[in-house]
């Protein structure tokens, strides 16, 4: 069919459907058409690339095609290390397998894998996110306004989608790294079904193996994932889409210095699930599983901690009128640690969101979710409302306030502040009850006429009742009856804070600039009446990217980071009782570790047209080589006595990825 007979057919469709020309004088009625079927559109415009977008409803939304256009996070775009550049999520330091929400810890949000929850959704050391660039295509954030339809959760909800609609052709990109590599591909299978795959792998300790160092210690480490999933057209406009994600993580740690010693820690990631997708109903059946190797030797002792949550998830949603509806169940088992903190739990949850544009200008939100938990012989039923409302003036101003009480019933139980597989969790009890929330906020954003300038103020104030910190030490998992859960401080507090961003993302200039000032107070029973910082408290954050187009397909990008350091509590002094070194702390995080700050840049060549593409990222991590301090601890020897240590990343670390795309 040559170009001419394409328009003039696609032309009468169009007066077709507009009423203008019927059917019967479009054809004649001894004319037979010959069978055509059209497997692909491709529209193109002129518009601005947008690596993120915030919708009216609170949420960002980040577009993976447009990943590498931020300074690469060791070479590799990521959209967990995206997010963390936002003012509501707090900058995490080397080694830190964290996600901080506005005060609160990566066990207070909900992360998901095309609707199925990601228990764990950070690679171990916090290095990259479990989320394959090349194989998920789109992402969402937000950490307020949530929904009362979304499942129970207190800070933010995340979510990666990675086919929506079956591919009609085959597409799919490999990227071969310095430190990672990761790939993905889209394979149709018949008409209206297409199955895509993806897979990543790392080998950051052969290319540096001075890097992951801690003492006298030597670290090696490696990751890898899977995913799948098919997606195919049924019956009444519908998809169904099936979907598999599998990770793994180890780490070997091995010693001579004062005596040999050894370990072994990781963890295992799995998400499955089966979704249906019509006009207005959406069903969600899943299954997650988290599991951890928390394992070390040293001079004949033995020490294994392992743990373990799996849950089962169920989700119905429908849209009715200025209403969607929703209902959602999970089953969840924790298998504890050290014989502590095991357990069974349902929850069952109902909710309705409600939405009304008043008027142009003027639109109201509420919600209401009622959820029913059952832990062993406690029961509990919270009913959680939400509202909110936004006005908009005119098209380039948003105002909006907003009011929600949120509710978990799983619990994170953070020994370690990095992340480590020492974590565990475990299920709300009379004695741990539900984590909850009061969640106020207020703000405004506006394009700047004329410029491209995207600016936004937020202010949130949070009232955290049956919160919980760990006031512990690792040095007491080394005793078999020590029970990790009595050194849980039950408590309240609240955070409060003020963000303020602004983003230009168009032009050979684009950039981003997020500021946050924040605090987040605890008052632990055990303590008194005191407040102090939480373990998650970042005063200052502080993040700027550039992105400079400097001619046709070459980009140069650079990242800046200034953040106040992590609260820890310092030892008051120290004495030895035989070969043991006992140590008196001040008050509980009295203390807080030097600023961190960090400078990251890339260049990204792209080239090629049509099939094939390519693309060559240059990135250098830390590239003004800063001295950030990890953590502090003591040591004692012989010669130096008893000595305060620190554990410091000061590695400048380049890497150089190539991408093929098709």
């Amino acid at each position: 069919m040559t170009p001419t007979t394409a328009l003039n057919k696609l032309l009468l469709f169009a007066a077709i459907f507009a009423g203008r020309v019927s059917p019967s004088e479009a054809r004649p009625a001894d004319s037979i058409p010959e069978p055509e079927q059209l497997q692909q559109v491709e529209v193109r415009a002129t518009a601005p690339r947008r690596l993120l977008r915030h919708d009216s409803g609170g949420r960002t939304l980040i577009d993976a095609a447009h990943l590498g256009e931020q300074a690469s996070f060791m070479g590799a775009p990521d959209a967990v290390a995206l997010l963390r550049t936002l003012p509501a999520v707090a900058t995490a330091a080397e080694l830190q397998a964290s996600f901080d929400v506005r005060g609160s810890g990566t066990g207070s949000s909900l992360f998901m894998a095309d609707g199925v929850r990601v228990i764990n959704p950070m690679h171990m050391l916090g290095l990259y996110s479990a989320f394959n660039p090349a194989y998920y295509r789109n992402y969402s954030f937000r950490a307020g306004r949530i929904p009362a339809t979304e499942p129970s959760v207190t800070a933010g909800v995340f979510s990666a989608v990675s086919v929506q609609q079956p591919d009609t052709v085959c597409s799919g990109s490999v990227t071969l790294g310095l430190i990672e590599s990761h790939g993905a591909v889209s394979l149709p299978l018949w008409r209206g079904a297409s199955l895509a795959l993806g897979a990543r792998t790392t080998y950051l300790d052969k290319v540096f193996p001075q890097l992951l160092t801690l003492g006298g210690s030597r670290l090696g480490y490696r990751f890898s994932d899977v995913d799948v999933s098919l997606t195919a057209r049924t019956a009444g406009e519908g998809v169904l889409h099936v979907s598999f994600f599998g990770d793994a993580d180890r780490l070997l740690m091995t010693s001579d210095k004062q005596g040999s010693k050894a370990g072994e820690f990781g963890w295992r990631n799995m998400a499955g699930g089966v979704g249906w997708t019509g006009r207005r109903l959406r069903l969600q059946a899943g299954v997650s599983r988290y599991s951890n190797t928390f394992g070390m030797e040293q001079g004949g002792f033995d020490l294994s901690l392992p743990s373990s949550m799996t849950q089962l998830s169920l989700s119905a949603l429908v849209a009715a009128g200025d209403f969607t509806l929703g209902a959602d169940g999970a089953y969840r088992y924790c298998s504890g640690q050290n014989g502590h903190g095991g357990g069974r739990s349902g929850e069952f949850s109902l909710a309705a969101e409600w939405m009304r544009e008043l008027s142009p200008q003027l639109r109201l939100e509420a919600g209401l979710r009622l959820s029913a938990y059952v832990c062993g012989g406690y029961r509990t039923f919270l009913p959680l409302p939400r509202a909110a409302v936004v006005y908009r003036p005119d098209d380039a101003v948003e105002l909006f306030a907003a009011y929600g009480r949120r509710t978990r019933f799983d619990r994170l139980v953070e020994e370690s502040a990095n992340g480590l597989p020492a974590d565990f969790w475990t299920c709300a009890t009379a004695a741990l009850p539900p984590e909850q929330s009061h969640d106020f906020e207020a703000g405004a954003a506006a394009f700047i006429p004329g410029t491209g300038i995207r600016c936004s103020v937020e202010g949130y104030y949070r009232l955290l009742r049956d919160c919980a910190e760990f006031t512990g030490s690792l040095l007491n998992l080394a005793s078999d009856a020590y029970n990790p859960l009595d050194d849980l401080s039950a408590g309240r507090g609240y955070a409060c804070g003020l963000s303020l961003a602004a983003m230009r993302q168009s032009g050979s200039l684009r950039w981003r600039l997020s500021y946050n000032y924040g605090h987040t107070r605890l008052r632990l029973d055990r303590y008194g009446r005191e407040y102090f910082p939480s373990a998650h408290d970042r005063p200052h954050d502080l993040n700027l990217s550039l992105g400079w187009s400097l001619w046709r397909g070459l980009t140069l990008s650079a990242s800046y980071t200034l953040a106040s350091g992590t609260p820890y509590t310092a030892a008051r002094y120290g004495y030895m009782i035989g070969e043991n070194l006992i140590c008196e702390y001040y008050p509980h995080n009295s203390s807080r570790l030097p600023d961190y700050h960090r400078l990251d840049l890339s260049a990204t060549y792209r080239f090629g047209s049509g099939q094939l593409r390519h693309a060559v990222n240059l990135s250098v991590y830390n590239a003004l080589a800063n001295h950030n301090v990890l953590m502090r601890y003591y040591s004692y020897s012989v010669i130096g006595g008893i000595e305060r240590m620190e554990s410091v990343m000061k590695s400048v670390i380049p890497s150089v990825m190539y991408t093929l795309s098709f």
